[in-house]
């Protein structure tokens, strides 16, 4: 399968959007966490807009052949103390469920590495579900390492 991936532009706003949904459902579905996030599409597509037009992230959108949109990753621009360098924080990686299987996450990954690499970017991050298996066989079949050890903290303001 062919697939071409790009940095994601206002004019694949309409392509993102339901992509961004599907992922989203996936996790308020599966994540007690997020039991009461709003499944509202319109704030979806109003987040990701703004993310587009502000330029505080970066979203890279895989197409198939057919130029449908298949799969998105998105990161968001760090730095870590430790280690006194420029990191990327994957936020979002999604392949939609007919897609699977078809290595386009690892395809995915390796161009957001890419990326990252060529502007000086040292560390990558990411975060995911204790129940996303599959997602955790990725990440090490990519060469990302579980760190043990530090605890993650949230306190929501305004929300």
């Amino acid at each position: 399968m062919t697939i071409s991936i790009t940095k994601a532009g206002i004019l694949d706003l309409d392509d993102l959007a339901p992509l961004y949904q599907a992922y989203r459902q996936f996790y308020i579905d599966h994540a007690i966490p997020y039991a009461h996030c709003s499944t509202d599409f319109e704030q979806t597509r109003a987040f990701i807009a703004e993310r587009l037009a502000h330029g505080d992230s970066r979203l890279y959108l895989a197409r198939n052949q057919a130029g449908e949109a298949v799969a998105f990753a998105q990161v968001y621009t760090s730095f870590s103390s430790m280690f006194l360098c420029r990191s990327w924080v994957l936020n979002d990686l999604y392949v939609a469920p007919s897609q699977r299987g078809q290595k386009l996450g690892e395809t995915l990954l390796a161009h957001v590495e890419k990326e990252a690499l060529a502007i000086g970017v040292a560390i990558l991050t990411m975060e995911t579900s204790p129940e996303n298996v599959q997602a955790h066989r990725l990440y090490q079949k990519m060469g990302y390492e579980r760190e043990m050890g530090h605890l993650h903290f949230v306190r929501k303001l305004g929300i």
